[in-house]
């Protein structure tokens, strides 16, 4: 993959107006777990089906008449439940989609690396990124994720990914990154940051994506955390990558996402603390949108305010990209100074903002 493919979204990202640069489209609702902190949980218990590949491929099509994308996430539910995800997934590669993420639970074995070898194939433009999550040590994350075994299950799920890439040949596995990712809730604090290195160490994951929980869980008690222990979870992870045992995804200008990664959760823990000081104007309805599995189109995981709904439209997202309610909804985030703990988001307001290009500019310069 060659740099000179991301140039043409360094500007973008600087323009009023524009082509989101990244879409997460919860793909079903459908899991077979039962996060007790999860804030999807609704859609999830209702089993919401989501978007027919015919309406993925309508979307793809609009989205890219609108300009290409930079980053497009499936989420669920768990994304690896749905047989024809190869197929939604090249509805946007065979259009330029330039990364592909997919956070699962592990729990659908066989199913999952069938999946990813035959998406790893057909995209051959695109970077797929493969996160399994971990709630904490086994007793812990059975308990969070409801499923007796899981941790076991996500673990070796985590192995087989590491022998698909491994036998699918240098030019696919050289487009395939492995991550692990790892959300802070009441009920894992003490253990999360300990557990992220024995994880590591065992597992050899070339990235660790860390979340912080929010939203509406459902056991909301679980949302009430010490952000001391946040720190040293974040803590943790800079130390794993400045002694090279995380290596981070091998794609061109890494050394800028993982600098914007490190910036992104200093600043994720600012707003959780209610530190309005040093305020970063959101990108979410600008830079990027979320796309639910009832085709409500929504700024963000977070706000609960729709631009529109895609079944109106036929599927177009330009449509409602660029109307006047979305129009709206941006003047609104920026107005309202408008801020989260959404991970996604606040990646994007950290590398497109001024004010945090100092750090940013120290993290890249400072990275291995």
């Amino acid at each position: 993959m060659n740099a000179l493919r991301y140039a043409s979204f360094a500007l973008r990202g600087f323009a009023r107006r524009g082509p989101p640069l990244h879409l997460t489209l919860f793909v079903t609702g459908a899991c077979n777990a039962r996060c007790r902190h999860c804030f999807h949980w609704k859609e999830v218990a209702a089993a919401l089906p989501g978007p027919t590949p015919e309406q993925v491929e309508l979307l793809a099509a609009s989205a890219a008449r609108l300009g290409p994308l930079l980053w497009v996430s499936f989420g669920g539910g768990e994304p690896f439940l749905r047989r024809d995800l190869p197929a939604l997934a090249r509805s946007f590669g065979a259009r330029g989609l330039r990364h592909l993420a997919i956070p699962t639970n592990g729990l659908v074995e066989g199913r999952m690396q069938e999946a990813i070898e035959r998406m790893l194939d057909e995209n051959p433009d695109t970077f797929l990124s493969v996160a399994v999550s971990f709630d904490g040590p086994p007793a812990i994350h059975d308990s969070i994720r409801q499923v007796p075994g899981g941790h076991e299950r996500a673990r070796r799920s985590v192995v087989a990914l590491h022998e698909l890439r491994s036998r699918v040949g240098k030019a696919l596995a050289e487009r395939f990154g492995i991550g692990i990712l790892v959300t802070l809730t009441r009920e894992n604090q003490d253990q999360l940051a300990a557990h992220l290195g024995e994880l590591v160490d065992e597992l050899h994951p070339d990235n660790a994506t860390l979340n912080l929980a929010r939203g509406d869980a459902l056991e909301r008690h679980l949302l009430d955390v010490d952000l001391a222990r946040y720190a040293e979870l974040v803590a943790a992870k800079a130390r794993l990558l400045q002694q090279g045992r995380l290596p981070y995804f091998d794609f061109p200008l890494a050394r800028v996402a993982r600098a914007r990664d490190a910036a992104m959760y200093e600043h994720v823990e600012r707003v959780a603390r209610g530190d309005a000081s040093r305020h970063l104007p959101c990108t979410a309805g600008r830079l990027s949108a979320v796309i639910f599995e009832n085709g409500s189109v929504q700024p963000c995981e977070m706000l609960g305010r729709e631009l529109g709904n895609l079944n109106g439209v036929e599927w177009d997202l330009g449509r409602l990209w660029n109307g006047a309610e979305a129009e709206r909804l941006r003047r609104e985030i920026v107005a309202t100074r408008c801020s989260c703990t959404w991970e996604c988001a606040q990646a994007d307001n950290v590398l497109f903002n001024k004010r945090a290009w100092p750090r940013l500019a120290r993290g890249i310069l400072g990275a291995r």
